[in-house]
């Protein structure tokens, strides 16, 4: 039986599904490719027996463990996570959030209560196009592939990573690999190696990608934006996100 994995459809995680496709591992994988939401729903549904997914879904199930050496994290500016505006912070009275993270959806929450000590009205982006109006006053929070032409259309953008970063100090990671408890040490240890297999191919990786995406710098997006490697400083960073998303959590 073939092992049911969920990715994400975004460029961010495109040297984890080089990675899978050119590893003999792909033999044994029946493979999606998803938003990061869905991701965490196949997961808890069954539907999936590893899923990369948003740190702030992991909490929600005992049986899911974080496996594997990467994740799709930021040292520095993410640039596919950010608020979008046309005025400053502090002059937004809404924010519209993208659905299709969990993580970034309370982390923008936890970054506008405890870092820019704002007050917005919080409200779900039901559809992209609305976030071509013109109203004053209101910031969209995007994450993924549609950040691209955003970062063109509006003045005022709010990079997620960078705020955390300037607020604790820490690394963050926007999604990990988790697997259900009973999944075998030998598939997260042939999905580790695949997953290596690719993040170390990058530059094959951004070749592929620079034709899909011809007004974005691919390489620089995927080397100095997204960092990969789930290394001690980001669990640091992961594990101080989780305690503050479970305690603002239990404050509301």
């Amino acid at each position: 039986m073939r092992v049911k994995i969920s990715a994400v459809a975004y460029l961010n995680a495109a040297p984890f599904i080089y990675g899978l496709q050119h590893s003999p591992f792909i033999e044994s994988v029946e493979l999606s490719l998803d938003v990061p939401a869905v991701g965490a729903q196949k997961l808890l549904s069954g539907q999936a027996d590893i899923a990369l997914t948003p740190v702030a879904a992991i909490p929600q199930s005992s049986d899911f463990k974080i496996v594997t050496d990467y994740c799709i994290g930021a040292a520095s500016e993410v640039a596919s996570v950010a608020v979008f505006a046309r005025e400053p912070l502090e002059q937004l009275h809404t924010i519209y959030l993208d659905a299709h993270s969990r993580t970034s959806v309370v982390l923008v929450q936890l970054l506008a209560s405890e870092h820019w000590r704002i007050s917005p009205r919080f409200k779900m982006l039901e559809r992209y196009e609305d976030t071509e109006k013109v109203e004053g006053g209101v910031g969209y929070l995007l994450i993924g592939d549609k950040t691209f032409a955003a970062r063109r259309r509006f003045t005022c953008i709010y990079d997620l990573a960078q705020a955390w970063i300037a607020y604790t100090g820490k690394p963050f990671v926007f999604a990990a690999w988790v697997a259900k408890k009973e999944v075998p040490a030998a598939t997260v240890a042939a999905l580790n190696e695949a997953l290596q297999l690719g993040v170390g191919h990058i530059d094959e990786v951004c070749g592929e990608a620079q034709a899909r995406y011809p007004d974005v710098d691919v390489a620089a997006y995927l080397t100095n934006n997204i960092s990969y490697p789930l290394d001690g400083a980001k669990r640091e960073g992961m594990e101080l996100f989780v305690e503050k998303l479970k305690r603002y959590l239990g404050e509301r």
